[in-house]
């Protein structure tokens, strides 16, 4: 039986599958071309906690840094934030989770106790680089909330670029 129409000439009834697949490989091909591109536009080169000079302002006072680490499985995979640490030899103890409520409020008092006395209300971030961050910005938003007027997260310095003068 013949669905065409009963001549050998007929209309047939088969779907041309041939552009269709056309057009998939195409769309493949234009997503496998995009999509490094995409991944790659939105990291931010974090610091490495590399031991640097303490900053300090105009007055010199030293701005309150501080350091958020992470969490690692035994697979060394990044698997939350781990305590938050004070980037001052002589705070060398104290530890702050911004996991927990009752030490997050704890940290937003330590930072108000130590901004409130400045005239420049700065808080630095140090973070570790693979850390998603949602993590980081929860430490801001305690910073604001400790009575910051500005935080700014750390970067690590560029070593690709070479200094002129021989340094």
């Amino acid at each position: 039986m013949d669905a065409g129409g009963g001549k050998k000439g007929g209309v047939k009834s088969d779907i041309n599958v041939t552009p269709l697949v056309d057009i998939v490989l195409v769309l493949l091909i234009i997503f496998i071309v995009i999509t490094p591109a995409v991944n790659d536009a939105v990291k931010l080169p974090l610091s490495k906690h590399a031991p640097k000079v303490e900053q300090q302002n105009e007055g010199g006072e030293k701005y309150l840094t501080l350091m958020l680490t992470s969490k690692r499985n035994d697979k060394y995979e990044v698997i939350g934030p781990g305590p938050v640490l004070i980037d001052d030899k002589d705070a060398k103890d104290l530890r702050f989770f911004i996991d927990n409520d009752a030490q997050r409020q704890k940290l937003e008092d330590f930072i108000n106790r130590n901004v409130s006395a400045h005239m420049d209300k700065r808080v630095f971030i140090k973070a570790d680089a693979q850390l998603p961050f949602r993590y980081i910005n929860e430490l801001f938003q305690s910073c604001r909330k400790g009575g910051a007027d500005e935080a700014s997260i750390v970067t690590s310095e560029d070593k690709s670029e070479k200094k002129e003068g021989g340094n």
